[in-house]
């Protein structure tokens, strides 16, 4: 049954041309207040003159520069004298502001790092199925223990039908309550992922099975609500787990000393935006995602690949 660890949290559902109108609003008044101000002697005149440039360059460099400087953010986790590398996409969200190009630039920008495995978490859609074809570049994308899926909220809330029969036809194995054992340099390494809590059908008792009980963990879980009851499961067995989630956006709209200026999608409070976090001794990490959902915005907080060293 959906929503056995957590519900969802509604934010306002608008359509994106919406939100397009109000960013070129917003630049179509700064501009007339620049200008305005050219006409208006004095120190007031001045201050409007700054106050408007700074308004329209911040909005058009978050609407349209930041959403596009793809960065790669690196951690690293556990300890011991073997170690494998990660690389974890979420959020990718194809639709109105992203498409094909943006995921082939992804794709071959993850490709060149060279990952022992690559996981992808979620939300591949903005909201509608008609978008799925732009994720084809995933299609071509190799690792040397396997590339890994899940659905996130907004791929399962409109279009879980299509998204599931787009990755069956990919050939990209989509962990949905279930996980896949591999070996990397004699050490085994389970990779599991748990279906979308919100509008999927969460089993995290057959998601998580067989973690634990290899030397290395790996386990996609969409939305970070899900953690504290992931580790809560995992507390007597021994072997190295790593959580992977996205879903937050990093907060997508962030201001310095303060953090994402909307609210976060989930339960575990402000700070739980991006990251590492620990549950239980089991470290989560927790990506800022590749697209955009409500306004095509970011700010303080570029779209990101990344790229976690594991050693166990």
């Amino acid at each position: 049954m959906p929503g056995k660890y957590s519900k969802p949290v509604y934010v306002l559902d608008l359509p994106w041309q919406i939100f397009d109108l109000a960013i070129v609003s917003a630049l179509a008044f700064f501009s007339a207040a620049f200008f305005w101000s050219r006409s208006v002697e004095g120190s007031f005149g001045i201050l409007v003159m700054l106050a408007s440039a700074a308004g329209f360059a911040t909005i058009f460099y978050g609407s349209f520069i930041e959403p596009r400087r793809l960065r790669v953010r690196r951690y690293s986790v556990g300890a011991g004298e073997r170690s494998l590398t990660v690389a974890f996409l979420s959020d990718i969200h194809v639709g109105p502001y992203k498409g094909r190009s943006w995921v082939r630039h992804v794709a071959r920008k993850t490709q060149a790092l060279k990952p022992d495995v690559l996981l992808l978490g979620g939300d591949f859609l903005y909201e509608k199925a008609e978008a799925l074809p732009h994720l084809a570049p995933l299609k071509d994308m190799r690792a040397p223990l396997g590339v890994y899926a899940i659905l996130g909220n907004h791929d399962e809330w409109k279009s879980r039908t299509e998204a599931l029969a787009w990755f069956e036809a990919s050939g990209i194995p989509l962990l949905h309550n279930r996980s896949a054992r591999v070996e990397k340099d004699g050490a085994s390494v389970v990779i599991a992922g748990a279906e979308d809590d919100w509008y999927g059908e969460t089993d995290l008792a057959a998601a998580l099975r067989d973690v634990g009980m290899a030397d290395l963990s790996l386990v996609m879980l969409h939305n970070p609500d899900l953690a504290h009851p992931s580790a809560a499961l995992l507390q007597a067995r021994s072997g190295k787990t790593v959580f992977f989630s996205g879903h937050t956006h990093g907060g997508q709209i962030r201001l310095p000393f303060v953090g994402s200026v909307m609210r976060l999608p989930h339960y575990l409070g402000r700070r739980y935006d991006r990251g590492v976090f620990s549950f239980d001794g089991v470290p989560l990490v927790l990506g800022a995602g590749l697209g955009e959902s409500g306004p095509r915005a970011r700010l303080f907080c570029p779209p990101e690949i990344v790229l976690v060293t594991v050693r166990f």
